[in-house]
């Protein structure tokens, strides 16, 4: 019975998860719409779990201490960037209190897709 609630408890949390990225396999040269959130453990209770209801484009997480986010030149937590094929299009960064608008930017970051993706016909 034991087993049967980890998995269960495994299984939602890989639903629910963005695919969180390393060095190693972070690649901003991707074909495609992609949303990248820069974030911290210690910044968790601001991570923008509202990112799992994008469309239209791959979603994951990156950590702050990586080569990436020096790259990046990620700054504030959490940075979230829009890239289309690997080129930066849109970028959304935390205020003062290290979020960001839980009212406008999930719906800024869906509208950024919406166009790129209508560009694209």
């Amino acid at each position: 019975m034991k087993w049967l609630i980890v998995i269960f408890i495994m299984i939602g949390a890989t639903i629910d998860a963005q695919t969180i990225l390393t060095d190693k396999n972070f690649d901003n040269s991707q074909i495609g719409v992609t949303v990248v959130e820069f974030w911290a453990d210690w910044n968790s209770k601001n991570e923008c779990t509202w990112l799992e209801n994008i469309e239209d484009a791959e979603v994951y997480r990156i950590d702050l201490n990586t080569d990436a986010a020096k790259d990046n030149k990620i700054t504030v937590l959490p940075t979230v960037i829009v890239f289309n094929d690997g080129e930066e299009i849109k970028r959304f960064e935390g205020d003062i209190s290290f979020s960001l608008c839980l009212e406008e930017t999930p719906k800024k970051v869906q509208k950024q897709i919406n166009e790129l993706m209508l560009d694209k016909f």
